[in-house]
């Protein structure tokens, strides 16, 4: 599969991507406070305001009837903590080879997928939806895009393979909405994350919670 990248992408940008893309090494489901400190396990982040889930546009990105936990996830504490560039990713236990699917319609803006399961190269697909959210799927497997930048794509349809790419110590998506600064190289760090939640899931009002399990519900 071959892919165009952008003009100004470079291989020190590449190396950025790959530093700035990666979960911390004590994001383990077991131990997500963050680097010492008693066990954290937040129910979102405190004074945000989140979308009303109930009509959000945003789908959870695994096909329907399909049911997975999630590890860190909103200032969860490591990498996610309050604060950081990734407050606002959710990590999805997930298998290796597991299929991932579009969130929202939009255009593949960006594809890197040659890296290797716990390998330091970190595997991404950024989906850029209609309200111009970027949607970054990290962590897939190696070989594991299923499109190709420019691509347009549809509400559920494939994205790609999970896996454990980049700094993960274990198997999961690292599923996060950001902006993008057109005027600087992508992947340059930090960047903002964005607060979104579910409508073909359970109630979630402040997005998905740690250790709870979410089943994609027809929508």
């Amino acid at each position: 599969m071959q892919r165009q990248l952008p003009k100004y992408f470079s291989v020190a940008t590449a190396f950025m991507l790959i530093v700035s893309f990666s979960c911390a090494k004590d994001d383990g489901v077991d131990n997500n406070s963050g680097g010492g400190g008693s066990l954290l396990i937040p129910n979102g982040c405190d004074n945000v305001g989140y979308p009303n889930w109930s009509v959000s546009p945003h789908l959870l990105p695994y096909p329907v009837g399909q049911s997975y936990a999630i590890g860190l996830s909103h200032c969860g504490g490591a990498q996610h903590a309050a604060g950081l560039p990734d407050q606002f990713a959710i990590d999805i236990v997930m298998d290796i080879g597991t299929l991932v699917t579009a969130s929202r319609k939009g255009i593949i803006v960006f594809v890197e997928d040659s890296g290797g399961d716990f390998e330091p190269l970190n595997n991404v697909v950024v989906l850029r939806d209609e309200d111009g959210y970027f949607l970054q799927y990290q962590h897939l497997t190696q070989n594991g895009a299923l499109v190709e930048q420019g691509q347009i794509v549809y509400a559920g349809d494939p994205i790609g393979y999970s896996g454990a790419s980049g700094n993960a110590r274990y198997p999961h998506l690292h599923f996060i909405a950001t902006n993008w600064d057109y005027n600087r190289p992508y992947g340059s760090y930090p960047y903002q994350s964005l607060p979104i939640t579910f409508s073909n899931t359970r109630a979630n009002p402040k997005s998905l919670i740690q250790n709870e399990v979410y089943e994609a519900l027809p929508y």
